[in-house]
């Protein structure tokens, strides 16, 4: 009976312990729901109010004070990197929040601004404005020069009102300039980086933060500089750009769109980047376009595209095909020192000035069939009037001879040809121009063996 009484003793103290650890046991699981169930709700509540916050700053893009309007920017950019730096969702998720505050700021950029098609006369009557108070003695050739045509150009009489009106309407241009190029210096703080060789050339790109989102500023007013930044994807598609553009120093992190944009007036890509394919087809260029010391990492397409004034790829390195096919080149063209890598085709450009090509290296196929020169032959050959050393365009031994194509349109001045022999390697190039052999070493003047000037 001790024993069967021990037993029972023993037994009632396990149960007693077992619905003692069941009852912790419940009560941490109850605690663990509690708090899931909280932490649940702040991350819904941290969510809608960020939301909320989305709707107040896009709000603040509508105001009538430029101050507002930039801070509704800096709003939505943060909010971005917020919702990127949120561990509690996806990936995925964190895209799709962010894609959708990018697409305001795109939308932002595409919104019409009535003023910017007056920007140039704006501008113009400041300078005469500028001129004018000047004393005569003071101004330089180019002043006195620029005072006289604008004089010419507003012969209207301006009181103290309209110049007051005039100066407001600029003070609103220059405000909006720099609240849109705002978001593209924020968005290009969260582009790609890049790591550069010796000659400028990307060797290796580190994606940024805004990387993975689109970018549409197609159909988009430009009319405020876009220099020295990077763009990540620049889709500038039917884009009109007022005022004088300017992208230089400028990187595109990934492909560029142009193409049947309008520059209404100067151009300038000087020492940009463009580390994948370039598009250019079907712009308009109306006044300069710069390109000089650019590069152009992969295509560089510029089919039916319409230079109205001077263009300048002086120095420029296309390192992959570059297409000029049905190109217009009303005034001067210059491409001297320029550096095409692969397969160049100017077939059926259009060259109403001089064209030059001194000097320029193509290391791949030249295809000039079907163009048109229609004031001089282009210049492959130039003289130096500093050295009065002879600057050569030199073409590759190692592309075939139906590779160089010169036979221009009928009508046009011709490209003069002349024969040049390299290593027992005859071909038929302009006439002053040279072979030469990018496989062989390099010279103590950095240049690679070539031949005699083509006759």
């Amino acid at each position: 009976n001790q024993q069967k009484q021990e037993s029972k003793s023993s037994a009632s103290e396990l149960r007693g312990h077992l619905l003692y650890i069941a009852g912790g046991i419940i009560a941490v699981l109850g605690l663990i729901e509690t708090n899931r169930k909280n932490s649940q709700e702040h991350i819904r509540q941290v969510h809608a109010a960020r939301r909320d916050r989305y709707i107040e700053a896009v709000d603040k893009l509508s105001s009538k004070q430029a101050s507002v309007r930039l801070g509704g920017v800096y709003a939505l950019v943060g909010l971005v990197d917020e919702w990127l730096d949120d561990d509690n969702i996806d990936k995925e998720t964190r895209i799709k929040e962010g894609q959708i505050i990018i697409n305001n700021l795109c939308s932002y950029i595409r919104s019409p601004f009535p003023l910017a098609e007056k920007i140039e006369e704006y501008e113009a009557r400041k300078r005469l404005e500028e001129l004018k108070k000047k004393e005569p003695k003071s101004l330089s050739t180019m002043d006195s020069l620029q005072l006289m045509l604008l004089d010419e150009r507003f012969t209207d009489t301006i009181d103290e009102k309209k110049i007051e009106q005039i100066t407001a309407k600029y003070a609103k241009i220059q405000e909006e300039q720099d609240v849109r190029r705002t978001i593209f210096v924020e968005m290009s703080k969260r582009s790609s980086t890049f790591a550069k060789d010796k000659k400028g050339r990307v060797i290796y790109t580190l994606p940024g933060m805004w990387s993975d989102f689109d970018f549409d500023f197609s159909r988009a007013p430009i009319f405020y500089p876009l220099n020295a930044i990077t763009i990540e994807k620049g889709n500038f598609s039917s884009a009109k750009f007022y005022s004088k553009a300017n992208f230089s120093k400028t990187t595109f992190a990934q492909s560029a769109n142009f193409s049947n944009a309008t520059f209404t007036q100067s151009a300038n890509f000087s020492n940009a980047t463009f580390t994948q394919t370039a598009y250019f087809g079907g712009t308009t260029f109306t006044q300069d376009a710069d390109f000089s010391r650019a590069t152009f990492t992969q295509y560089a397409i510029f089919l039916w595209a319409t230079f109205t004034q001077d263009v300048d790829f002086i120095a420029t390195t296309f390192t992959r095909n570059v297409d000029f096919i049905a190109t217009t080149f009303t005034q001067d063209a210059d491409f001297s020192r320029a550096t095409f890598t692969k397969n160049t085709d100017f077939s059926r450009a259009t060259f109403t000035k001089d064209a030059d090509f001194s000097k320029a290296t193509f290391t791949k196929d030249a295809d000039f069939s079907g163009a048109i020169f229609t004031k001089n032959e282009p210049t492959f050959v130039r003289m130096n009037s500093f050295t009065r050393k002879k600057l050569r365009a030199q073409f590759s031994v190692h592309s075939a001879q139906e590779d160089y194509n010169f036979l221009v349109r009928s009508g046009s001045k011709p490209i003069p040809p002349g024969e040049a022999e390299l290593d027992g390697i005859k071909r038929q190039i302009p006439a002053g121009a040279v072979l030469f052999d990018p496989m062989s070493k390099k010279d103590q003047f950095g240049n690679y063996k070539q031949s005699a000037p083509a006759k």
